[in-house]
């Protein structure tokens, strides 16, 4: 498991949005530490979200969108990445997809400031890295 930021540059203030993948199976969450969340999503730890403990360990980070400055806008990016029609198209390849078109909108969410007020960092992890992925000017990319 590769480190997506240690606990000594870690800001505390800090919050992450991430999709992890396990044998086909995709889950996005947000959190101030996800190295630690990781952890509980594979059972190594208490915490786990019931469905990725009931698929088994295994998880890994296909990517970790971080720059996030309150839990508040995480979570409306989270719910808005959860809710990019059609909801019930899952898998890898979606999920990216539908991250792909949630860059590119104005607002996450209609109660979320403007998008391009939020500098954010993409870090993809693995090989995810899709071919043909649009980044707004606001957005940092990491590989």
């Amino acid at each position: 498991m590769e480190n997506i930021k240690t606990d000594k540059n870690l800001k505390k203030d800090e919050w992450s949005c991430y999709i992890i993948e396990n044998n086909g199976y995709t889950y996005v969450g947000v959190s101030n530490n996800v190295n630690k969340r990781l952890r509980a999503h594979n059972g190594e730890i208490k915490g786990g979200a019931k469905y990725t403990t009931s698929k088994g360990p295994g998880w890994k980070h296909i990517c970790v969108i971080s720059g996030f400055p309150t839990k508040i806008e995480s979570m409306q990016f989270e719910w808005a990445l959860k809710h990019v029609p059609p909801r019930n198209a899952g898998g890898i390849k979606n999920r990216i997809r539908k991250l792909n078109i949630l860059f590119n909108k104005r607002r996450w969410t209609s109660k979320a400031r403007l998008a391009v007020t939020i500098p954010l960092t993409i870090k993809w992890m693995d090989g995810y890295k899709p071919e043909h992925f649009i980044l707004p000017s606001y957005i940092t990319e990491e590989l």
